[in-house]
């Protein structure tokens, strides 16, 4: 993670899953150089470009881009497919958060230690331990 608390960021998440089940999942974290307007106006730009990105569907996708807050977005992304079990076609639709986010905390990960008692593959094949 760069730098520490204060800065602001772009968030963007997605759906995973396609039941009742699905849960929000963290994609990406912008980080955004200036203030929290330079971060508002990233992720105004970021919500109308992300349906068009080739990675999100691209042109393959039809898209409705809602801002539900003055630092949020929803994206919906449907795209139409013939099944063969059915007789017309189906609409697959997947969804997608933007918001604006100013970092008020942050700890790097602690190294981890090897765990006690346990020798390497290698000193146990050679006898060694």
């Amino acid at each position: 993670m760069s730098g520490g608390s204060g800065e602001w960021y772009a968030l963007v998440e997605e759906m995973a899953g396609r039941s009742d089940d699905s849960e929000w999942w963290l994609k990406e974290k912008l980080h955004v150089e200036g203030g929290r307007e330079q971060a508002l106006s990233r992720a105004a730009e970021l919500s109308l470009a992300y349906p068009k990105d080739p990675w999100n569907g691209g042109p393959k996708y039809g898209y409705l881009v809602f801002r539900t807050s003055e630092t949020s977005w929803l994206i919906e992304l449907s795209d139409e497919y013939w099944s063969e079990n059915s007789d017309g076609p189906k609409t697959f639709t997947k969804h997608a958060r933007l918001s604006v986010a100013q970092l008020v905390a942050s700890k790097e990960t602690p190294p981890v230690e090897p765990p006690a008692g346990k020798k390497g593959i290698l000193r146990r094949a050679l006898g060694r331990d």
